[in-house]
């Protein structure tokens, strides 16, 4: 081979060996473009956000300390298994979310072409509120002292501020909350302390009110029924979402970084039922049981 044939050889090989490298060079950039790139449309929110990692460990151990003290979750083997549920959710949502949007025709273009649907069809918040719902018959067996709560709630955080001056309105707001969870916990525990007086002597039917076996039972097994409790949990979450969403709530400073922000119903129902089918399922692999109708 000549010396001129094998330059001209070389500098082919050099030319493409630099086209390759820009080429890759400009498919890197593209793919870490902010509001382009597929690696970060599936990072940044559309498929997949870090930020849902923080929300699922903090709401978890908020929601699962609370279903603890309410009742919520009864026995060790009922916590084992909503805990492994819990540890399947982020998973299990994350790829409901991608088969909806690849499903969906207009997000599957605006996916595939490495940008995020505006369009929020899902929330983990709403996905994950099966798991401990389910369990909430157990908790409100004793009615009176949720009712007595509610009841507390109802009057020194949606009706008496109405008639306060506004500077005043969120301190009476808080010590409604704080009022409503000292009855709750005296009506329920009061009795096991020695020094107390009787709840059911101070309180009466708020500390003594409960529904009785057969109703908690039915209505524990319609909850956790896979025909009957997603869209029982879904309508829970509906009223929940409108609730919790008021601005009676959401204009209380501490408070509002708790809650939700409201989400459209067919998002909440659809999140709700789905992530609740998810949790019976789960159910139904550690144990063997499914429930089909109550």
């Amino acid at each position: 081979m000549s010396r001129h044939r094998t330059h001209a050889l070389r500098t082919r090989l050099l030319d493409i060996g630099n086209g390759v490298r820009g080429a890759l060079r400009d498919l890197l950039s593209q793919e870490f473009s902010y509001s382009t790139g597929h690696v970060t449309a599936i990072l940044n929110g559309c498929l997949f956000a870090p930020s849902l990692l923080g929300f699922w460990f903090v709401n978890g151990v908020l929601d699962f300390s609370t279903a603890i003290a309410i009742g919520a979750v009864a026995t060790p083997a009922g916590l084992q298994v909503r805990l492994l549920a819990y540890l399947l959710v982020v998973p299990t949502f994350l790829l409901t979310r991608i088969a909806v949007h690849l499903i969906h025709p207009v997000h599957r273009k605006q996916v595939l072409s490495g940008s995020c649907p505006t369009t929020r069809l899902m929330s983990l918040d709403w996905f994950s509120v099966g798991i401990l719902t389910t369990g909430l018959p157990l908790a409100i067996q004793n009615v009176g002292p949720w009712a007595g709560m509610n009841a507390v709630f109802l009057v020194g955080v949606f009706l008496v501020p109405r008639l306060l001056p506004t500077a005043r309105r969120n301190h009476v707001k808080l010590l409604a909350f704080a009022l409503g969870g000292t009855v709750f916990l005296y009506a329920s525990y009061g009795g096991a302390v020695s020094w107390l007086p009787n709840p059911a002597t101070v309180l009466g039917p708020v500390a003594t009110a409960t529904l009785d076996d057969d109703t908690a039972r039915r209505l524990f097994r319609a909850v956790n029924s896979i025909a009957v409790g997603p869209l029982l949990v879904g309508l829970f979450g509906v009223a929940m979402n409108r609730i919790l969403t008021r601005p009676e709530l959401t204009e209380i400073p501490v408070v509002s970084r708790a809650l939700p922000r409201r989400d459209p119903d067919l998002v909440v129902v659809t999140s709700a039922a789905l992530g609740t089918a998810f949790y019976l399922l789960v159910v139904t692999a550690a144990t063997g049981h499914l429930t089909v109708v109550p």
